[in-house]
């Protein structure tokens, strides 16, 4: 039997997800808080008025959403998707949210009947679109293996990780090691610069060697094409990276670093970057170091 699918979020991810679940065959409902996002789907899957409307008769609704907030409005309240869910629907938050949102979220998915899963993913538009994700799942391992046809569909990997919220917490460490690269990386290339260094040559010998990780490659490629066109926006980073801080003061853990990093993400936004694909907090670093 061919899944049903309800997909909540049509923004820089969730549209390539959709095209992915759309193209491998799946009957797909959609809704998108803005409706000209979700026009261009109209051929080709149900438009929802409501999160509600796009949840009824689902087997797997999923949600990827920018925050705790939007995450909330989707699946909350009378209007909301818990409310027009069937019961034993296999419900998938793959946003990259604050612990505490999701444990709150998955509590009211069980009591409503439902199987909560937080799975949010690694790679960005390209990879959403090639199918090329890979989900990092907490959760019950039936709801996993009842969604397993759709996941594979946009993803290259399903990772179970534990319990309900294992995801999430994971997803955050993850985003924060990047985060701190990268800020790190803008103000190495803004010391070469204003060190009169010759520029490509020093960021090719500084990608070579030991700092040279898949994130610092991937962010020096893009600065170097000045392309800065979102595949993951400079305000999401910082705001996940906030999520991060504010678990981590729970545990104990100072995550010193990852402040820093922050200042230097929430600089960025103030300087009118908020929108652009996180290397562009190079741009923010150049400017500031003049």
């Amino acid at each position: 039997m061919t899944l049903k699918i309800a997909f909540l979020g049509l923004g820089i991810m969730g549209a390539g997800m959709v095209r992915r679940l759309i193209g491998a065959g799946f009957e797909v409902s959609v809704y998108n808080r803005n409706p000209e996002r979700a026009a261009p789907f109209a051929d080709q899957a149900r438009v929802a008025a409501s999160p509600r409307e796009a949840a009824e008769d689902a087997d797997v609704i999923i949600a990827m959403l920018t925050d705790d907030a939007a995450s909330r409005g989707v699946w909350l309240g009378a209007d909301g998707a818990i409310a027009g869910m069937a019961v034993d629907a296999v419900c998938i938050e793959a946003s990259t949210l604050s612990p505490d949102w999701i444990a709150e979220w998955a509590q009211a998915v069980a009591v409503a009947g439902g199987v909560p899963l937080d799975a949010p993913v690694t790679g960005s538009k390209v990879a959403a679109e090639t199918g090329e994700l890979v989900f990092i799942i907490g959760g019950e391992v039936g709801g996993i293996a009842r969604a397993t046809p759709a996941l594979k569909a946009m993803s290259k990997d399903i990772v179970h990780l534990g319990p309900s919220g294992s995801g999430t917490k994971f997803k955050l460490i993850n985003n924060f090691v990047g985060g701190v690269q990268i800020a790190a990386l803008a103000e190495g290339l803004a010391m070469i610069e204003q060190s009169g260094l010759a520029f490509e040559k020093s960021v090719e010998t500084l990608i070579s060697g030991a700092p040279g990780s898949p994130m610092v490659k991937m962010i020096t490629a893009r600065v170097l094409a000045g392309d800065y066109r979102p595949n993951f926006q400079v305000s999401l980073q910082a705001k996940d990276m906030a999520y991060a801080v504010t678990e981590a003061e729970k545990l104990g853990v100072d995550l010193r670093t990852v402040k820093a990093a922050i200042a230097t993400f929430d600089a960025a936004v103030a300087d009118g970057y908020g929108t652009e694909d996180i290397a562009a907090v190079i741009k923010s670093v150049r400017a500031r170091s003049q």
